[in-house]
C-alpha cells in the first residue's frame, strides 16, 4: 500500500511540473506576440530618418529642415531645377541625371524634382517673356538656378545679368518667403577671357544676397588646359556626354553625399 502511495505522489509531482511548464510557455508566447508591431514601426521610422540624414550631410540646414518636414508631413519637398538647354544633342543633361540620382536616393515620396531647361535663353528674355513667373507656379521649396550665364556673356552684360537675376529671385521670394535658392554658373569655356570673371561676379552676388552657391567648376579640368576639351563639344561651353556626367556627379555629391565614379 505504501508503495502505491509513493508511486501516486511521483505521478502527481511530474504532472504538476509539466502543467507548470506548459503554462509558462504559453505566457511567454503571448507576450512575444503582443509587442513587436510597435517596435518595428518605430525602428522603420528611425532607420528612414537616419538614411536621409546620411545622404543630406552636405546640404545647408535650411534644406535639411525642409526634408525633415517632408518626412513628417508625408508631403514631398519640391526641387525645381532651372537652366540652359544643351545646344547639341546629348544622351542626358546634367539636370536629368541629377533628377534621377536624387529621386533614386531619397525616393520621390520625399523629394520630387522638376527640370526646366530653356534653349538659347538669356536672363533678359526670361523676364521680358514672363517665363520666370512659370517657376513660381511650379511652387518650388528649393530652386537650383543656372541663370543662363554663358548665354548672357557678351550679350546682356554681367551687371545687367545680376540685376535681372535679382528681379527674378525677388519675385520668387515674394511668392514663397521660405524658398531656398541655390545659384550655379554655366559650364566653363576653354581659354575663356571675360566669362570667368562673370562666374566670379555671380558667386559674389550669391554670397552678398544670402543665396547658396555651388561652384561645379572645381570638378572640371582647368579651363586653360586642353584637358577640358575632353568634356566639351566644339560649341563654346557646351558639355558633351562626359561633361554632363561630370557636372551631374559634382551636384549629386552635394545633394546625396554620393561618391564620384570618375
Amino acid at each position: 500500500m505504501k508503495i502505491w502511495i509513493n508511486i501516486l505522489a511521483v505521478i502527481v509531482f511530474i504532472a504538476a511540473i509539466s502543467l507548470g511548464k506548459v503554462y509558462w510557455n504559453n505566457k511567454v508566447s503571448e507576450q512575444s506576440v503582443s509587442r513587436p508591431t510597435k517596435v518595428e514601426a518605430s525602428s522603420d521610422a528611425s532607420n528612414a530618418e537616419t538614411t536621409w540624414k546620411e545622404h543630406a550631410q552636405n546640404l545647408p540646414k535650411s534644406i535639411k529642415t525642409k526634408i525633415q518636414k517632408a518626412q513628417q508631413t508625408k508631403t514631398p519637398l519640391k526641387l525645381v531645377i532651372v537652366g540652359s538647354a544643351p545646344q547639341e544633342e546629348v544622351k542626358a543633361t546634367w539636370a536629368e541625371l541629377l533628377k534621377k540620382k536624387i529621386e533614386d536616393t531619397y525616393g520621390s515620396s520625399l523629394i520630387q524634382v522638376d527640370v526646366r531647361e530653356y534653349e538659347d535663353m538669356t536672363t533678359l528674355q526670361f523676364i521680358k517673356s514672363d517665363t520666370y513667373k512659370e517657376i513660381a507656379k511650379a511652387s518650388p521649396d528649393v530652386l537650383l538656378f543656372e541663370p543662363f550665364l554663358l548665354n548672357d556673356n557678351g550679350v546682356v552684360g554681367i551687371e545687367n545679368t545680376l540685376d535681372n537675376v535679382d528681379i527674378i529671385l525677388t519675385y520668387l521670394k515674394r511668392q514663397n518667403g521660405q524658398l531656398v535658392t541655390i545659384l550655379q554658373p554655366s559650364a566653363p569655356v576653354y581659354k575663356a577671357n571675360n566669362y570667368p570673371s562673370d562666374a566670379k561676379a555671380l558667386e559674389d552676388f550669391a554670397k552678398e544676397s544670402g543665396y547658396e552657391y555651388i561652384n561645379h567648376w572645381k570638378a572640371w579640368p582647368d579651363y586653360h588646359s586642353e584637358k577640358i576639351s575632353a568634356y566639351l563639344t566644339q560649341a563654346p561651353g557646351q558639355p558633351n556626354d562626359k561633361g554632363e556626367q561630370l557636372w551631374a556627379q559634382y551636384l549629386a555629391h552635394y545633394f546625396t553625399n554620393s561618391k564620384s565614379s570618375q
